[in-house]
């Protein structure tokens, strides 16, 4: 019964459409080969080939990077302009030393702008709490508005954020908040600057509670040190062997 039903089924179909159709032979020449390679895996290979110039670019950046030799935070209300950044890093990179040994002095400023937009105010102000949590850096430049809201509040009893100043210059504040003011001075009459706040201060975190540790003390002693030849206009010399 079976057999005739396939029998029947198959009624006009001859015995060469019934044989399976034949395994394609893949391509025999290399270019061939190539050609069918491509037309198979071409965006995966566009994929990988990307991940791999990012990582390269990544790793590059990474291994040819020139750290500077000092690392300032500019904390602040209002936004800060490139050219207003540069230039402060270049003013306090004359005094300073060349402490890793490159030849040149470099001060890098971050800037953590506090803006009243929700979002952008927000990360910025984690950034910053990371980054006093951290101790990885020591000499700081607020604004007013931005040192009162986040630094006043935490200088309880005897502790003051600041260290104490070891340059006798107007613009210090040495019995209360240890910084120094720049209201009024040489540095705030520069063009560049012509947009930033009247009253911006400048002062080298103490060292205590979480930044308490070797690295952070050398970091405290190294800015201390540039903050007060800036301030006392005396350019600082050359890092020696044992300074590096």
């Amino acid at each position: 019964m079976v057999c005739m039903a396939r029998e029947w089924a198959l009624r006009g179909v001859s015995e060469d459409e019934l044989r399976p159709t034949p395994k394609p032979e893949g391509p025999k020449t290399p270019r061939g080969k190539l050609e069918n390679y491509w037309y198979h895996y071409k965006w995966h290979t566009v994929a990988v080939a990307a991940i791999v110039v990012i990582l390269s670019v990544i790793i590059g950046q990474i291994v040819t990077r020139d750290d500077p030799d000092y690392n300032l935070t500019l904390v602040t209300k209002s936004y800060v302009t490139d050219t207003a950044k540069l230039k402060l890093e270049s003013e306090l990179a004359g005094f300073g030393r060349d402490i890793d040994g490159d030849g040149k002095v470099e001060v890098r400023i971050d800037a953590i702008i506090l803006s009243d937009d929700a979002q952008m105010g927000y990360a910025n102000k984690q950034k910053l709490i990371a980054q006093l949590a951290a101790g990885d850096t020591m000499f700081y430049i607020f604004d007013k508005p931005s040192y009162e809201e986040n630094i006043e509040r935490l200088e309880t009893g005897d502790y003051r954020f600041f260290a104490p100043i070891g340059a006798a210059v107007d613009g210090i504040v040495e019995t209360e908040e240890n910084y120094w003011n720049w209201k009024g001075s040489q540095l705030q009459k520069y063009e560049e600057f012509k947009d930033l706040p009247e009253e911006i201060y400048f002062g080298v975190r103490s060292v205590s509670g979480t930044s308490d540790n070797k690295k952070s003390k050398k970091l405290h002693e190294e800015s201390l040190e540039l903050l007060e030849a800036f301030l006392t206009k005396k350019p600082l010399t050359s890092a020696t062997t044992a300074d590096k």
